[in-house]
């Protein structure tokens, strides 16, 4: 009697159909990427390098990309510190033209008595682009050297668009010995990680790296770089 109860309330159990296996072995996948991505961000975000390195080493030229305004007064404090005999600012300058950063910047260390020369003969070192995005900011300095016969660069942008800058430009610079110059708002990572704006522009800034360098094993990365640099 008791097996007979047993059999009755027996319920096998519901066979596991070849479209559920599927849709789970999707699901790990999904999650093993995600759990990748993040931790691809996290490791981007504690890897920044938030100083310049070889702070005082001299260099054939300077390379600034344009973007936030510091980046130009930096490279223009640079090269008249006497760091580099020429600068090369790369891009359109989004906040105000580049021309004005540039008369402003000298005026500024002229009246704090910190300029190390005439006016006009430092703004007769500097040199200027039409650069519209960091991949023509990379391909143009290269034209840019290549006719200038530079060997050594100093190259300054903002401390979280390094990374792909670095990218790019070993890329299309790869016998350029670069010294690179993050510029940061603050050098306590701590300060900077926890600030709101700053890790919404170190998250944008991951994911353009990564579409940058799956870019760049493309054979539409080859075609569009010849594309502009016959276009400089």
């Amino acid at each position: 009697m008791e097996i007979e109860k047993y059999k009755e309330g027996f319920k096998p159990k519901k066979e596991i159909s070849d479209s559920d296996i599927r849709a789970k072995k999707y699901v790990l996948i999904i999650f093993a990427v995600l759990c990748i991505y993040l931790l691809g961000f996290i490791y981007f975000a504690l890897t920044l390098e938030y100083e310049p390195e070889y702070k005082n080493e001299k260099t054939d030229a300077i390379i600034v990309l344009t973007g936030e305004t510091r980046r130009i007064t930096d490279g223009i404090d640079e090269l008249n510190k006497g760091y580099s005999p020429k600068l090369f600012i790369s891009g359109v300058h989004l906040q105000a033209p580049i021309s004005k950063v540039i008369d402003k910047t000298i005026l500024n260390l002229q009246k704090e008595e910190k300029l190390s020369t005439a006016p006009k003969a430092l703004k007769a070192k500097i040199s200027t682009g039409k650069a519209e995005n960091t991949i023509e900011n990379a391909l143009e300095s290269a034209v840019w050297v290549k006719n200038n016969d530079v060997e050594s660069i100093r190259l300054i942008t903002s401390f979280y668009h390094m990374p792909r800058a670095k990218l790019l430009f070993k890329k299309y610079l790869p016998k350029t010995i670069t010294i690179y110059h993050p510029i940061s708002f603050s050098q306590s990572r701590i300060t900077t990680l926890t600030n709101a704006h700053m890790l919404e522009l170190i998250f944008s800034e991951y994911n353009k790296y990564i579409l940058t360098y799956i870019w760049t094993l493309t054979e539409l990365e080859t075609e569009t770089a010849l594309k502009i640099q016959g276009a400089l």
